[in-house]
C-alpha cells in the first residue's frame, strides 16, 4: 500500500476517535464522574492505536527501502575469447561502485547490487587485451546478458626446429600460458597427422617422424588451456634430411619477377630442381648500389615462392635477385636481377636516370613538400593502366602527384615521355601528372620538353604559379588542365588527338603563348577565368569547336589560327578582346554574352563547305562587328551587322600549300594586308609578339 495512504488513514483514525470521544464527553458530563473516567480511557486507547499504526507504516517503509536497495542494479553475463572459448578467472571491475567480480569456470560473472546510473565495466585477464563498456542502469532492473569477448594477445604459441635428422625433426613449443599442445602436420597429397596432446605446461618438445622422408610438410600447433580455450599457431613448413640429398650446389630458381602490390613490391620465383631445399635467399639493391642480403633461408622456407617487400624506398629503382639453399647449406648461383620503381610517398629527393629507361610505373608516385623528383632527358616512363598500389586521389588509376618539385630539363631531341603500358591504349589509361602547391606559393617545378600520352589529364596544374616551357600531350582526355593556378605562365604547348587540348578554369592573370593542337574534339577551352591572355594559337582538324571562350572577366586573345569541322570560335560570358584571328570553319563565330566582345581585325572564311553556314552569329540583336573580313558563307552575319566601317568581305588570297598543312598567310596582292583598324594586316599573322621584339 502507498506510504501516503497509510499515514493518511492513520491520521483519519485518530481524528475519528477524538470526535467520538468529544461526543461521549458531553454525555459523560450528564452522567458524572463515571463518564469522565470513560472518556480518559478512550483517549488512551486512541493514542495507542495511532502509535501502532505508525509503527506498522514505518516497518513497511523500511521493508520497501530494503527491497529497493536489493534491486537497484543487478548485472551478469559471460566472458569468452574471439574463438568462443569460455574464460575463467577474468576480473570484472565496476569503476563507479568499486566492486569486482571474477568469472567462474563457465566464464560467468555477476554483480548483485550496483548503483543506478552510468556504469563502466572493465574486464582484465593475463594473456588478453583489456575490454570495457559503458552502460546505463535503471533502478529495479536486472541485466543478465552483459557479455564480453576478449582478444588474445599475439604469439600465443611459438615454436621452432630444435634438430633436423634423416628420419625425424624435433620441435620445441612454447605457449604463452600453460596449455595442452598437439602437433598437426600434413605432406602434399598425404593425410593429416595429429600427435597425442601433451600434459598441461609451458614447454613442450615433439619428435616428428613423418611417414615419407624428403618431402615438404606443412604444420601448426593446437593448444588448449585448462579452461578449454583453444588456440592455433601460425603455419610453417618442415622436411627431414633425406639420405638421397644430391651433392653440390642446387640449381638456381627460375623466372623471377617483381610486381607492385598494395603492401609493397612482391617478388615471385619458381624452382624446378629435384635437390631438396632448406629455403631461399633474396638479395636487394637500390639504384646502382651493390646488392645486399635481404631475406635468407631461415625466413623463406623451401615451399615458399614469393616475398613482399613491405618497407621499400618509393621512387628509387630497386633490384632483387634470388638464390636457393639446400639442406646441406649449399647455395645456388644467383638469378638475374629484376627491378621495380616502388610506388608510394618519396622519403628523399630522387633522380630517374636515362640508363634505367624504360621505367615501369605500376602505382602512384607522390613527391611531398621539400622533396624533388628529377628526370633526365630521354627517360621513357611506361605507366600501367591499373593502380596496383590502390592509393592517391584516384585508387584505380596511376598518377604522379607533385607537392614538392618536378624538374624535367630535357632537350628538344630527347624529351621525357610518359606513355601507357596498355596493349590497346586509350585516352584515360592513367590519371596524369598533378602539380600541387600551397595557394599563393610558387610551384618551384621546372619543366621543359615533357610529353604525356594516354592520360585523363596530361598535366593538371593547381594552386601556386608555375613557369613552364615545352609540354606536349597526345591521346589524352585533356592535355593541360589549369585550375586556379593564378599567375602561371605557359609557353610552347602541343596537343594531338586530345578531346580538349588546353582547359583553363577559375584562374587569374594566367598567360599562355604558342599553343598547337591537332585533331581531337576542341583545341582550347577557357572557362570562368579573369584576365586570361592567350596568343600564338594554331588549332586545326578538330571535330567540334577550335576555341571556346566562356570567361567572366576580360580574356585577351591575339594571333590565333583556328580550323574546325563545325565551329571556329564561341564567345560567351563577359566581354573579351579577340583580335587578329584567322578562322576556317563551316560556321565562324558564335557570340552569346551579356556584354559585347571586342571582335575585329579577324579573317573568317569557309573553305570546307563554301556557300553554307554563318560567318558571325550574335544572340543579342543590334550589335555591329567592324574590321572583320567574312568570306565563303551563306550569311556573313546573323543577328548583327558590319556597319560603321568599310566592309570588304572578299577572298583573302591565301598563299595556299601544294602539300602538307594549308598555308593561311596572305599573298602580296591581298587587300587584307592593309585593312586592319591600324592600317596593318588582318588575321593571325597580323599580330606581332612584343616579347619577341624586345628579345631581339
Amino acid at each position: 500500500m502507498n506510504r501516503r495512504r497509510l499515514i493518511a488513514r492513520a491520521l483519519r483514525g485518530r481524528v475519528d476517535l477524538k470526535n467520538r470521544s468529544a461526543g461521549l464527553a458531553d454525555r459523560d458530563c450528564l452522567k458524572g464522574s463515571q463518564g469522565a473516567r470513560s472518556r480518559r480511557w478512550r483517549e488512551r486507547l486512541a493514542a495507542v492505536f495511532v502509535i501502532c499504526v505508525l509503527a506498522l507504516v514505518s516497518f513497511g517503509l523500511i521493508g520497501c527501502e530494503n527491497e529497493q536497495k536489493i534491486q537497484r542494479g543487478v548485472v551478469s553475463g559471460g566472458i569468452t575469447d574471439t574463438a568462443g572459448n569460455r574464460i575463467a578467472d577474468a576480473t570484472v571491475t565496476s569503476h563507479r561502485s568499486l566492486f569486482t567480480a571474477v568469472s567462474d569456470k563457465e566464464g560467468r560473472y555477476a554483480f548483485t547490487s550496483l548503483d543506478a546510473g552510468s556504469q563502466r565495466l572493465t574486464v582484465t585477464r593475463p594473456g588478453f587485451k583489456t575490454a570495457s563498456l559503458t552502460m546505463a542502469l535503471e533502478a529495479g532492473l536486472v541485466y543478465d546478458n552483459v557479455n564480453f569477448r576478449l582478444e588474445p594477445l599475439a604469439n600465443k604459441i611459438n615454436y621452432a626446429v630444435f634438430k633436423r635428422e634423416r628420419e625425424a625433426v624435433t620441435f620445441d613449443v612454447f605457449p604463452a600460458e600453460p596449455m595442452k599442445c598437439t602437433f598437426v602436420y600434413q605432406g602434399e597429397h598425404q593425410p593429416q597427422i595429429r600427435t597425442e596432446p601433451t600434459a598441461l605446461g609451458n614447454d613442450h618438445r615433439f619428435v616428428i617422424r613423418p611417414p615419407v622422408q624428403g618431402i615438404v610438410y606443412t604444420c601448426f600447433i593446437e593448444g588448449i588451456t585448462s579452461d578449454d580455450r583453444r588456440y592455433l599457431s601460425d603455419t610453417a613448413t618442415f622436411t627431414t634430411l633425406p639420405a638421397g640429398d644430391i651433392p653440390g650446389a642446387p640449381p638456381a630458381p627460375v623466372v623471377p619477377a617483381v610486381v607492385q602490390t598494395r603492401d609493397g613490391p612482391k617478388v615471385t620465383w619458381a624452382y624446378d630442381g629435384i635437390d631438396p631445399l632448406k629455403g631461399f635467399r633474396i638479395w636487394r639493391g637500390v639504384n646502382d648500389a651493390a646488392l645486399t642480403l635481404w631475406q635468407d633461408e631461415n625466413n623463406l622456407f623451401s615451399a615458399e615462392r614469393f616475398a613482399v617487400d613491405d618497407q621499400p624506398n618509393p621512387g628509387l629503382r630497386t633490384k632483387y635477385a634470388i638464390e636457393a639453399v639446400d639442406l646441406d647449406g649449399n647455395v645456388s648461383s644467383r638469378t638475374a636481377e629484376v627491378a621495380i620503381v616502388p610506388a608510394g610517398v618519396l622519403k628523399q629527393s630522387v633522380k630517374w636516370l636515362n640508363a634505367w629507361s624504360p621505367i615501369d610505373l605500376t602505382g602512384d608516385i607522390q613527391v611531398p613538400e621539400l622533396t624533388t623528383l628529377t628526370i633526365e632527358p630521354g627517360v621513357v616512363v611506361r605507366v600501367k593502366p591499373e593502380d596496383l598500389s590502390q592509393s592517391g586521389m584516384d585508387p584505380l588509376r596511376c598518377e604522379v602527384i607533385i607537392d614538392g618539385r618536378l624538374v624535367v630539363a630535357a632537350s628538344g631531341t630527347s624529351p621525357v615521355r610518359f606513355i601507357s603500358a596498355a596493349s590497346l591504349p586509350g585516352r584515360e589509361d592513367w590519371d596524369g601528372i598533378r602539380l600541387r602547391t600551397q595557394a599563393g606559393q610558387p610551384s618551384g617545378s621546372e619543366i621543359a620538353n615533357l610529353e604525356v600520352v594516354n592520360a585523363r589529364n596530361g598535366l593538371n596544374i593547381t594552386a601556386g604559379p608555375l613557369q613552364l616551357t615545352g609540354f606536349g600531350a597526345r591521346m589524352c582526355e585533356t592535355g593541360v588542365h589549369i585550375e586556379g593556378a593564378s599567375g602561371t605562365v605557359l609557353s610552347t604547348l602541343s596537343f594531338k588527338d586530345c578531346t580538349t587540348g588546353l582547359l583553363a578554369e577559375g584562374t587569374s592573370n594566367v598567360r599562355v603563348k604558342y599553343v598547337t593542337a591537332r585533331g581531337g574534339g576542341s583545341g582550347v577551352h577557357l572557362r570562368g577565368n579573369r584576365d586570361f591572355f592567350l596568343a600564338g594559337v594554331d588549332v586545326r582538324a578538330v571535330m567540334d569547336t577550335a576555341l571556346i571562350v566562356d570567361d567572366n572577366a576580360s580574356p585577351t586573345i591575339r594571333g590565333a589560327l583556328l580550323e574546325a569541322a563545325r565551329l571556329g570560335m564561341t564567345v560567351q560570358g563577359a566581354a573579351g578582346d579577340l583580335q587578329f584571328i584567322t578562322i576556317d570553319a563551316p560556321n565562324g563565330v558564335y557570340v552569346d554574352g551579356a556584354d559585347k566582345p571586342v571582335l575585329k581585325n579577324n579573317i573568317i572564311v569557309n573553305r570546307r563547305a563554301p556557300g553554307t553556314g554563318t560567318g558571325v552569329e550574335e544572340r543579342t540583336a543590334g550589335r555591329s562587328y567592324i574590321y572583320n573580313n567574312i568570306y565563303g558563307f551563306k550569311y556573313e552575319t546573323a543577328g548583327c551587322d558590319q556597319s560603321g566601317a568599310p566592309v570588304l568581305n572578299i577572298d583573302p588570297l591565301f598563299t595556299g600549300s601544294a602539300s602538307g598543312e594549308y598555308n593561311y598567310r596572305l599573298r602580296g596582292d591581298s587587300m587584307l594586308l592593309t585593312s586592319s583598324d591600324t592600317g596593318g594586316q588582318m588575321g593571325a599573322y597580323g599580330w606581332t609578339d612584343p616579347d619577341a621584339i624586345a628579345s631581339e
